[in-house]
C-alpha cells in the first residue's frame, strides 16, 4: 500500500510565506483554532493551550491536542465546526489561501505562516506570539532554538556524506518521492554536516525509481516514516538506511531540533 498519508501530510506542511494579524484582545480570553499541526504545537509552546479550541485532525502534539474540538484537515476544514467554536482568530499556513478567503466572508480573522524553511519556523514564533500577545514567551522560544543551532554549528563535523532523505514510497520501493534542494530536510541535512545525495530537480520532492536511487548512490537513506513500525531500515539493502518513525519528522515546527539530532546521529554514526 502506497504511503500517501506521509506524502500527503509532509508535502503540504513544507510550505512558503507569511502573513500578520493582531486581534483585539490579545491572551486573556483569546479562542483560537489551529488549522496545521505545526501552529498548534507553537501555541502550545507558547503556553497558550487553554486558548485553543479547536485543532485540524492531524493535531497529535502535544497529547492534550488531540483531545480537542476536531475542524477537519489542512485543507479541507468542516466550517460549520469553525464558526461554533466563535474563534477570536484562526492560525495556519500561508498557503491555505482559500481557507482564508473563506474565513474573511464569514468575518474570521485569519493568520498564515510558513514553515519550509528554519528561519520561516522561527520567524512564524514570532509572528504567533505578537498576534497572540505572547511577545516574551516567543521570544524566549526563538532564543532557546537559535542557542540549539548555535551549539550545533560549534560541534559538528563536516564529513561530506551524501545523504538521501526519503519522504514516502511503496512496500517494495519501486516508487520513493525524495527531497530535493531548497527544502525543509535539505536545510537540515546541511546543518547536520552532509551533504544532500538528491540532485538538482524541477519538483522540491521528486520521485524517483530504484535505478533512480542507484545513480544517486547514498552513504546513508533517512526514511521519514512517523507512525509505521513495520518497515525498517533492513527492507533497504544493501544501503545504509536509518528509518525515523517519530511523528515530528513530518511536521516542520518547534521540534525541528530533535529531528536535527536524529540526522547528525543518522549522517556520523
Amino acid at each position: 500500500m502506497f504511503r500517501l498519508t506521509v506524502i500527503s501530510v509532509t508535502l503540504t506542511l513544507l510550505l512558503t510565506g507569511c502573513g500578520e494579524q493582531r486581534v483585539q484582545n490579545p491572551h486573556q480570553g483569546l479562542r483560537i483554532v489551529a488549522m496545521a499541526p505545526n501552529t498548534t504545537e507553537i501555541l502550545y509552546a507558547l503556553g497558550l493551550s487553554n486558548s485553543v479550541v479547536g485543532v485540524s485532525h492531524y493535531a497529535v502534539y502535544p497529547p492534550d491536542a488531540a483531545q480537542k474540538p476536531s475542524v477537519g484537515g489542512t485543507y479541507d476544514p468542516n466550517f460549520e465546526m469553525i464558526v461554533a467554536l466563535q474563534p477570536d482568530l484562526v492560525i495556519g499556513l500561508e498557503t491555505q489561501k482559500d481557507i482564508a478567503a473563506q474565513l474573511k466572508a464569514l468575518d474570521i480573522p485569519f493568520l498564515g505562516v510558513a514553515h519550509e524553511h528554519i528561519s520561516e519556523i522561527m520567524q512564524s514564533i514570532l509572528t504567533i506570539g505578537k498576534a497572540c500577545g505572547t511577545d516574551t514567551e516567543a521570544r524566549q522560544l526563538f532564543q532557546s532554538l537559535e542557542k540549539q543551532l548555535d551549539d550545533i554549528s560549534n560541534i559538528r563535523t563536516n564529513g561530506g556524506k551524501r545523504v538521501l532523505v526519503c519522504v514516502g514510497h511503496d512496500e517494495s520501493l519501486s516508487r520513493m518521492y525524495v527531497a530535493g534542494k531548497g527544502t525543509f530536510y535539505d536545510e537540515l541535512i546541511e546543518y547536520a554536516g552532509g551533504v544532500n545525495a538528491c540532485g538538482k530537480s524541477a519538483a522540491k520532492y521528486p520521485e524517483i525509481s530504484p535505478e533512480g536511487l542507484t545513480t544517486m548512490h547514498p552513504d546513508v537513506v533517512i526514511d521519514i516514516l512517523p507512525n509505521s513500525g513495520h518497515f525498517t531500515s533492513n527492507d533497504w539493502k544493501p544501503y545504509r538506511a536509518v528509518v525515523i518513525t517519530n511523528d515530528y519528522a513530518s511536521i516542520p515546527g518547534p521540534r525541528f531540533g530533535l529531528l536535527l539530532q536524529d540526522f547528525i546521529n543518522a549522517i556520523h554514526e
